[in-house]
């Protein structure tokens, strides 16, 4: 039990998070992954949006998140990261 514990903290702790340049900035997701017994290790099943980087247009971001599908308000709980924070 406690080696699948470290598994786990260890792909955590190793995840890198994706951009994505859109009109007003950029978007952050981070992967989501899961372990697979049958592969042995941890692969990616999705994203998930958690933040923006880089905006010049707030305007242009809330329309981005409408075109996929989001809330406006979506634009109020997202993490406005640093660019060294997403390595960027």
């Amino acid at each position: 039990m406690s080696t699948t514990t470290t598994t786990q903290k260890t792909v955590v702790e190793a995840q890198n998070y994706e951009l994505e340049t859109v009109a007003g900035g950029t978007l952050v997701f981070e992967p989501v992954t899961e372990y697979r017994e049958t592969l042995g290790r941890a692969t990616q099943i999705g994203r998930r949006l958690v933040g923006v980087v880089g905006v010049n247009d707030w305007d242009a971001i809330r329309s981005e998140l409408a075109r996929r599908g989001h809330g406006a308000g979506l634009v109020h709980q997202l993490e406005e990261f640093d660019g060294m924070e997403v390595r960027r």
